[in-house]
């Protein structure tokens, strides 16, 4: 059948925008620039990652392990500007991170 990525992609940027909502109340917008950048950067990486799992080349732990292999290269420029904390940031960009992963999963 195949995964669709746009509706996939449609549906992460919604659950990215609430859950920016729900973590950052003043900063929210900031938040969800940064979690929809980080979607975007991943973009290629997620496809190609998404489509293996799905295909049967790699399992579930591995499609976890690879995504999450990518974290530290992702920054969150808006939240950093906006001076939040590092850990408060590194909590958001984890809980995207698991977002994203979880969805795919779903999708597969």
């Amino acid at each position: 059948m195949g995964i669709d990525f746009d509706e996939m992609l449609t549906q992460l940027k919604a659950e990215i925008a609430g859950l920016a909502s729900d973590e950052f109340k003043d900063f929210a917008v900031e938040a969800a620039s940064d979690g929809t950048s980080l979607l975007h950067t991943m973009e290629g990486k997620l496809k190609k990652y998404a489509q293996q799992l799905e295909d049967g080349k790699i399992t579930e732990d591995d499609f976890k392990l690879l995504f999450l292999g990518n974290k530290d290269l992702v920054q969150m420029s808006a939240l950093t500007k906006a001076g939040l904390q590092a850990a408060r940031i590194d909590a958001f960009k984890s809980a995207v991170f698991n977002t994203i992963i979880n969805t795919v999963v779903n999708f597969v």
